[in-house]
């Protein structure tokens, strides 16, 4: 009898072909992103070997996973990126608003540096009070006593930054500074400087007072000339524009020297002496 001839078929299961389509995607879209990635060779060794393995195994319908460790410089960044982050959630808060003497440093120094004002104006904080140097250009043109527009609001910024402690200010002193003129003589020399700086610490005063924010009382003003320079000047044009200025000084500690009170004082104690003096 004839022996019946058997029909031989396909062994692999239908859905084989799906799952190598859907390897073969995976397998695309990895590469891919390794390709936009930093080359380094140990994952492109990895990488080739993973194919080269998974290319076998798939005809055999066997499952290929590939896994790349991080290379030492990817790991390296992370820990970074990390301590970034981090030193951003420490950072200081910004001020908006002064509502204690203490504060008002860090209001204003936010503004200078905002405005990048730090070539014409300085700043210092000491223990009780705050200290402002301005470069006469903000305030004023050259031999002029008028306040600018650019000068009136960096004061009125300073108003506003005080406004909320009026009754923790002791004291406000304005001094002004001018640098010596060479090409005059001794007397004009002196009464101009005299006047110029005086002038023009009495109008950033003024100014401020004007504002009602701080008492008139608390404040006063002192022109120096060119006897209190703030760098030694050799003629040239940067040493006399840096001991041009204005300087504010603000003060939560009250009058330090309230002296004309202590005259006072005196006069009236010495007053009263001779009065009994004469009486008798």
């Amino acid at each position: 009898m004839r022996r019946k001839k058997k029909d031989y078929t396909d062994a692999s299961p239908n859905w084989l072909d799906t799952y190598a389509d859907m390897v073969t995607l995976l397998l695309t879209f990895f590469v891919l992103l390794f390709s936009m990635s930093t080359l380094n060779s140990q994952k492109w060794q990895k990488l080739v070997l993973a194919l080269s393995a998974n290319s076998v195994k798939s005809a055999t319908s066997s499952q290929a996973q590939i896994v790349i460790s991080p290379s030492s410089k990817a790991s390296s960044m992370a820990p970074k990126a990390a301590a970034k982050d981090e030193g951003i959630g420490k950072s200081k808060k910004a001020v908006t608003k002064v509502t204690d003497f203490d504060e008002l440093y860090a209001y204003l120094k936010q503004y200078i540096d905002k405005n990048n004002l730090q070539s014409q104006v300085e700043i210092y904080k000491g223990e009780g009070y705050t200290f402002l140097s301005f470069q006469n250009s903000i305030f004023f043109d050259g031999n002029s006593a008028v306040l600018r527009d650019e000068g009136k609001s960096i004061l009125d910024f300073l108003n506003n930054a005080m406004s909320g402690i009026p009754n923790q200010i002791g004291e406000i002193r304005f001094y002004g500074h001018t640098a010596q003129v060479s090409n005059m003589d001794t007397s004009e020399k002196v009464e101009f400087d005299r006047t110029l700086s005086t002038n023009r610490a009495n109008n950033v005063l003024l100014y401020i007072q004007s504002k009602g924010v701080i008492s008139g009382d608390k404040m006063e003003s002192t022109g120096w000339g060119q006897f209190h320079p703030k760098v030694k000047e050799d003629g040239t044009e940067a040493t006399l524009s840096k001991n041009r200025r204005v300087e504010i000084y603000i003060s939560k500690t009250g009058k330090t020297e309230d002296i004309l009170n202590k005259v006072y004082a005196d006069i009236a104690a010495s007053s009263k002496s001779s009065q009994s003096t004469s009486s008798k």
